[in-house]
């Protein structure tokens, strides 16, 4: 049986209907005031501290109904999900739950839905309340209240909530492609032709999510973003920063930032060339080492919800031979300074990340990760070459890596489409990055139409020029010490993954 079908069918739930209205508040100082249904959020650019929490993950303050919590901001995801209090076990501190009860906003709705990410899965219901984030309100917001969930990241992790930021439009098109691969498997089993009450109610209920989406505003729509910038500190436990309403692309410098088209759609994506281990800067080889993307163009996804740098198997395996290279001529992984850039292009713009960004040290108790993300981390292998037994399902549960590892995730992907890589964490510590959205006369239509991208300054502020590398000590104090039981991946990447394996 297929594994989403079997999932839902035991959860399924009457089919039922649904409507709603839309609202908007605006923040003035102070306490929350209500406008007119008809009010629009005021298109005011605003700047917010982002928290670092080990480096894997950042948040920022949100509050749902007259509540604070922490949220995760991730343009790879569509949805708002908020961690309840009707949750007993698996989402977190409970004293920081978000709580119906304390809200007089608070409305239910009629739906169920479960999340699949790399950190686990949840159950929630259709909800309504109030939303604000920075200076930026909504009324009556849809989000999922989480009821349930299989996240064993969220007892050390301070967040009580995800916002995504994808496309608005794209949680429409994500939902109705559901509701025909559920049907499609419905049709493919055998007896198709009578299907149980179970199975009619599972349709039924992929149908009405699609309907809901379709009717609902995402809260990036309900915001009414036109642009949004994200830029992630450099220095080890730094914060970084989310820009609302930002400056679009043809506001900016053009010698500053370089504007990149987008390939595909639903997500933030772009296409990607020449992806490379550029030249040693010790001069001892001047040769760069392939990656791919060189006769094939690969894609890239732009997701600041991911920990790493996710990509292809052939790729990671290349970088493990260079590491492998660079310590057979006396590499020092106390100076990760005489480390390659990687480099690639984007649009035909050319980027580079410092080896920071690819290697570091990794920890953790792999017994927190959920299985179905071990599949991403297989290729870990410590300086010696051996394989980890942890993540090879051994006894020893809570090994300890060292350094010079690399810090890189990789997911089996299908042959007959382009490669892809996903851009994580590290892209948005170097660079201050701008997503633009296209006008659309509703809101929650509004498509992506653009990404600019500039090199990070001091602060996260877009630099006039290239930022001059650190020196040795600073780039030591810089390398990641990652958790690994504490990586995130993004949900389409999951199912992706588990989607070949079924096949296999």
């Amino acid at each position: 049986m297929f594994p989403r079908i079997f999932v839902c069918l035991t959860l399924a739930t009457p089919a039922l209907s649904w409507t709603s209205s839309h609202g908007h508040l605006r923040l003035t100082g102070g306490a929350a005031r209500p406008l007119p249904a008809d009010a629009t959020v005021r298109a005011e650019r605003s700047r917010q501290l982002m928290h670092n929490n080990g480096d894997v993950s950042y948040t920022i303050s949100m509050v749902v109904g007259n509540q604070t919590i922490e949220a995760v901001p991730d343009t790879g995801s569509f949805d708002l999900l908020v961690f309840s209090s009707l949750c007993k076990f698996g989402c977190g501190n409970p004293k920081f739950l978000y709580n119906r009860t304390q809200s007089l906003n608070f409305e239910h709705g009629q739906n169920y839905q479960e999340h699949s990410f790399g950190s686990g899965k949840t159950m929630s219901y259709e909800a309504y309340d109030t939303v604000r984030a920075g200076n930026l309100w909504s009324k009556r917001q849809l989000f999922w209240e989480v009821y349930s969930a299989d996240m064993p990241i969220l007892i050390d992790l301070n967040f009580q909530a995800i916002l995504g930021l994808g496309p608005p439009s794209s949680s429409i098109e994500i939902a109705v492609q559901d509701a025909r691969e559920v049907k499609h498997e419905l049709d493919s089993l055998p007896g198709a032709t009578s299907l149980s009450a179970g199975q009619t109610r599972l349709a039924t209920h992929y149908y009405e999510i699609a309907d809901l989406a379709k009717k609902a505003r995402s809260v990036a729509a309900s915001f009414q973003l036109q642009s949004f910038s994200i830029c992630l500190g450099r220095s080890v436990g730094s914060p970084g920063v989310i820009v609302w309403h930002d400056l679009q692309p043809e506001e900016r410098p053009v010698n500053v930032f370089k504007t990149v088209p987008l390939k595909g759609g639903l997500f933030w994506s772009a296409q990607l060339e020449n992806v490379a281990l550029g030249a040693l800067p010790s001069g001892q080889d001047d040769s760069k080492t392939s990656l791919g993307c060189s006769d094939v163009a690969c894609t890239a996804v732009l997701d600041s919800g991911t920990s790493l740098i996710v990509a292809p198997q052939q790729a990671v395996a290349q970088v493990n031979e260079a590491l492998t290279k660079w310590r057979a001529l006396s590499g020092n992984c106390t100076d990760l300074s005489t480390l390659p850039h990687l480099e690639f292009e984007m649009g035909g713009s050319l980027f580079r990340l410092p080896p920071e960004s690819y290697v570091g040290d990794l920890s953790g108790d792999v017994s927190k990760l959920d299985p179905d993300v071990r599949r991403f981390l297989l290729h870990l292998q410590s300086p010696n070459q051996t394989r980890l037994s942890a993540l090879q399902g051994g006894r020893d549960h809570h090994s300890v890596f060292d350094a010079c590892t690399p810090m890189l995730m990789v997911m089996d992907q299908d042959p007959s489409r382009p490669p892809q890589w996903i851009l994580g964490m590290p892209f948005f510590r170097e660079y201050y990055s701008t997503f633009s959205l296209g006008q659309a006369k509703l809101p929650w239509r509004r498509q992506a139409m653009s990404m600019s991208f500039a090199k990070a300054g001091p602060d996260c502020y877009p630099a006039d020029s290239d930022v001059q590398m650190p020196d040795e000590a600073l780039r030591q104090t810089r390398r990641m010490r990652i958790d690994i039981s504490k990586l995130r991946v993004p949900r389409w990447a999951l199912q992706e993954a588990k989607q070949k394996a079924r096949h296999l």
